[in-house]
C-alpha cells in the first residue's frame, strides 16, 4: 500500500486524536509534526493518535521527542510508545494475551476468561479499543493488527531472548516442545499455547508442567498429556484442548479457579472420575 499524504495524514491522525477532521489551533504545528515521523502509515498515525486524544502540549512534546529517536523502518518501536503509556501493567497483560491468545475469540468470552485472572477485562479491553490497540467487529470477535500483535510477542520475547522457559508467555511451537520435553518450564510461564498437525496426537508426560506455577491460560491442540494431572497449575483460568484424548476428567486436576473449559473434538463422557 502507498504512504499517505500530508493531507491524508493529518486528517486520519486528527479523527483519532481530535475526533474530527483536523488538528486544534494551537496542535496545529505538533500535529504536523507527528504525523511527518509516523511516515505516512495508517496504523501508526491510528494508535499514536488515539493514545494522544486529550493529552495535554507537554505530552505530546514528550512523545514527539521519543519519536525522533527511532528510525523511520523501525515501526514497531513506535508503535510500543502507546503500549509503554497504557495505565498499568493490568491493561498491558490483557493486551499480551490477546496478542497471543485471544485473537479471533468472542470478547464475552474473553472478557470472562480473563476476569478469572484478576484483570478486570471490561475496562481493559475498552481502553485498548479507544487506544486503537485492539478492534472489536460487527460479530464481536477481538481483532489486532499483525504488526501490534509481531509487536506484543516481540515485547514478551525481549523480557527474555534466550532463557525461554522465562517467558511469561510460550506460543512458537518449537519453544514449546523445547520446554515440554525437556521439562525446563518455570514459574514465570502465564500461558502456554501448543497446536500441532497431523492425525497422530504427541505425547508429553504432566510433570513437563510441574515447575509452571502461574499457569493459567493453556491451549493445546494434536497433544496427549501421560502422567497424573495432579502437576498442572492450580491456577488454571483457561483450558482449550481440542481432541482431549481421555474419557473423563481425573478428579486430580484441580479445577477449581478454571471459569473457561473448552474440549471441542474430545470424546468424555463424565466430567471428572477418581483416578485408580
Amino acid at each position: 500500500m502507498r504512504e499517505m499524504d500530508e493531507s491524508e495524514s493529518v486528517e486520519l491522525f486528527s479523527w483519532h486524536s481530535f475526533k474530527k477532521a483536523g488538528p486544534r489551533e494551537d496542535f496545529a504545528e505538533i500535529s504536523k509534526n507527528v504525523v511527518e515521523y509516523c511516515g505516512g502509515l495508517p496504523l501508526a498515525l491510528e494508535v499514536l493518535g488515539s493514545y494522544l486524544f486529550d493529552r495535554p502540549l507537554t505530552e505530546w512534546n514528550c512523545v514527539l521527542e521519543k519519536l525522533k529517536r527511532i528510525p523511520n523502518d523501525q515501526v514497531q518501536r513506535k508503535l510500543k510508545i502507546s503500549y509503554d503509556g497504557l495505565n498499568d501493567d493490568i491493561e498491558r497483560d490483557i493486551f499480551l494475551d490477546i496478542a497471543i491468545f485471544f485473537i479471533g475469540m468472542d470478547r464475552n468470552d474473553v472478557v470472562h476468561i480473563l476476569n478469572g485472572c484478576g484483570l478486570f477485562a471490561e475496562i481493559g479491553i475498552s481502553v485498548l479499543v479507544e487506544r486503537s490497540l485492539v478492534t472489536v467487529d460487527n460479530k464481536n470477535k477481538l481483532g489486532m493488527h499483525d504488526l501490534l500483535r509481531d509487536m506484543g510477542r516481540e515485547i514478551v520475547r525481549d523480557k527474555s531472548p534466550k532463557e525461554l522457559e522465562k517467558r511469561s508467555r510460550l506460543w512458537f511451537h518449537e519453544d514449546v516442545l523445547d520446554v515440554l520435553l525437556d521439562h525446563t518450564g518455570t514459574k514465570a510461564v502465564e500461558g502456554l499455547t501448543l497446536k500441532l498437525p497431523g492425525l497422530s496426537a504427541q505425547r508429553f508426560s504432566t510433570k513437563a508442567f510441574k515447575k509452571m506455577k502461574k499457569l493459567r491460560l493453556l491451549q493445546l491442540s494434536g497433544v496427549k498429556l501421560d502422567g497424573d494431572f495432579k502437576y498442572l497449575s492450580r491456577n488454571l483460568s483457561w483450558l482449550c484442548w481440542n481432541g482431549f484424548p481421555l474419557t473423563c476428567i481425573p478428579s486430580n486436576f484441580y479445577q477449581r479457579n478454571l471459569v473457561s473449559i473448552e474440549l471441542e473434538n474430545s470424546n468424555i463422557k463424565l466430567v471428572w472420575k477418581e483416578m485408580q
